[in-house]
């Protein structure tokens, strides 16, 4: 696996880490396509699936080329999630 083939929580798949942001983070998972979950329902879903601990099992399968690029955008979206959680 690379970076690019990572379901990343964003509308459009980013090329780099550069395109993962916090905005199109928050955008993915607020977003009205999840009905039926409240606003802390999502956060907190999407926490569980891109928690490093759980992440790790599919971080064992990225390319060694890519592994540390996925790392920081796991990153990225955690504290995204993170501070959306907290507000």
């Amino acid at each position: 696996l690379g970076f690019r083939d990572i379901p990343w929580p964003t509308f459009s798949q980013p090329r780099s880490l550069d395109d993962l942001t916090a905005a199109r983070v928050t955008r993915f998972v607020l977003s009205p396509l999840h009905p039926g979950e409240t606003r802390r329902d999502k956060v907190r879903n999407a926490l569980r699936r891109w928690h490093p601990d759980r992440f790790g099992r599919v971080l064992a399968r990225v390319d060694d080329g890519d592994r540390e690029m996925v790392e920081e955008g796991v990153g990225v979206v955690v504290r995204c999630l993170n501070s959306l959680l907290e507000r």
